[in-house]
């Protein structure tokens, strides 16, 4: 690495530092500084409640599993936008509407089929839960619409997260409205990038969930910015240092029900990181008279859910919502495991870059790479390689003061 790109790398970290120290310390447990805390979220991941979708789902076949049925959906989002989701469903007649659990995808290979995941949809579905899992954008079925290196969304003042996160709270809102859901039982749960989509559901749909778990993201907003890697692009969050805390987001779902928690070895989240947040948001819910409403636990193993952890899971949603079924089911074999909602992507489908185009009502741009969005400050340095700049870029968007382009 040249002098001038290691300058460059020190002028971040004093940066990222100054950035930290003035960072305004909110109390989200009050009303007003919640509020505060929201306003802040939607202005930098670029969310507005016109630009939520109407999920509108099509029930394309329905398989027969060992205590729960699936129903494959192929839904539109925003028009034109292709979803796909499982929605497992419990065998056998109901007294009423079930609880409902909204389990989000992190980067698990396959999506919503990764089996991780539906290893935990298995245990919750035959403990009596309805559990949807959707594909988020440009992941599972949905890789054709691009994911980890789209650029143009940020191009046009935009973000991937908020993307996700917007089309997540339209089938939320399908999600209240079917009439085999109880909308006072609702839950999210998520690991990684699910835990990423459920640290902002925490604040954003604080209202709509009766419980929440996010794991293996839970820590430092600042420490995952400045990792000197190339991190996928649903990760970067323009405006977040210096503006927001992660423990500030999470507590503002107090005094509800949540459980976070994270493997011991997890090699891209030092328990130090975890653990400072657990203990801001252990004082949160202590403040909202609701301390034992909050577990956090760091348990063994790496970064994945294991049985283990799914197994936690699993007995704080029955615990929370009652649910008639067994924690202790074993992991599900293969036959139990839904296939894909369609046969092939549409050819006409729309991607990510097209619905950000779409909402600012702009052009299609050509944008090359993220340096071209968020360049770097105070200018290029000649020699930088592309790594390099690709890291600055991804600095710059997290310390970026809320203008943005195309804004």
């Amino acid at each position: 690495m040249s002098e001038a790109e290691l300058a460059r790398f020190r002028q971040y970290e004093e940066r990222f530092a100054q950035a930290v120290t003035a960072s305004p310390e909110r109390q989200p447990w009050l009303g007003e500084d919640r509020e505060a805390i929201i306003a802040v979220l939607k202005q930098n991941l670029s969310i507005r409640d016109e630009w939520i979708p109407s999920v509108v789902p099509q029930v394309v076949r329905r398989t027969e599993h060992n205590g729960f049925s699936v129903e494959h959906l192929n839904a539109q989002s925003w028009p034109g936008v292709t979803a796909t989701a499982h929605l497992y469903i419990p065998t056998g007649e109901s007294s009423g509407p079930r609880p409902f659990v909204l389990l989000s995808c992190g980067h698990g290979g396959g999506g919503k089929r990764a089996p991780g995941y539906q290893a935990m949809a298995y245990r919750l579905a035959r403990m009596g839960a309805l559990v949807l899992v959707p594909d988020n954008i440009g992941q599972g079925e949905r890789v054709p619409m691009g994911h980890r290196d789209v650029v143009e969304v940020f191009a046009h003042g935009q973000s991937l997260q908020g993307l996700i996160v917007m089309e997540t709270m339209g089938w939320l809102r399908w999600a209240k409205q079917d009439q085999r859901v109880d909308a006072a039982r609702m839950a999210a749960i998520g690991n990684s990038g699910g835990g990423t989509l459920n640290v902002m559901l925490a604040a954003l749909c604080h209202d709509d969930l009766a419980a929440l778990s996010a794991s293996a993201y839970p820590s430092s907003f600042a420490f995952i910015a400045a990792k000197r890697k190339k991190h996928c692009h649903c990760n970067v969050l323009p405006g977040f240092v210096g503006s927001l805390q992660m423990w500030e987001l999470l507590g503002c779902f107090a005094p509800k029900p949540m459980f976070i928690f994270q493997g011991h070895r997890d090699h891209l989240f030092p328990r130090q990181f975890f653990e400072r947040t657990a203990r801001r948001l252990g004082e949160v819910y202590i403040q909202a008279q609701a301390g034992d409403m909050l577990r956090s636990e760091i348990f063994p193993g790496q970064h994945a859910w294991d049985e283990r952890r799914r197994r936690e899971l699993a007995r704080f949603i029955k615990q929370t919502f009652d649910l008639p079924g067994n924690v202790e089911d074993r992991d599900p074999d293969e036959s139990q495991r839904p296939g894909e909602v369609l046969d092939r992507w549409p050819d006409d489908a729309m991607s990510a870059d097209d619905i950000a185009a779409m909402l600012s009502g702009r052009p299609r741009q050509t944008v090359g790479n993220l340096a071209e969005v968020f360049p770097s400050q105070p200018g290029p340095v000649a020699d930088g390689k592309d790594l390099s700049q690709q890291i600055w870029a991804q600095f710059e968007a997290f310390l970026c003061d809320g203008s943005r382009p195309g804004d």
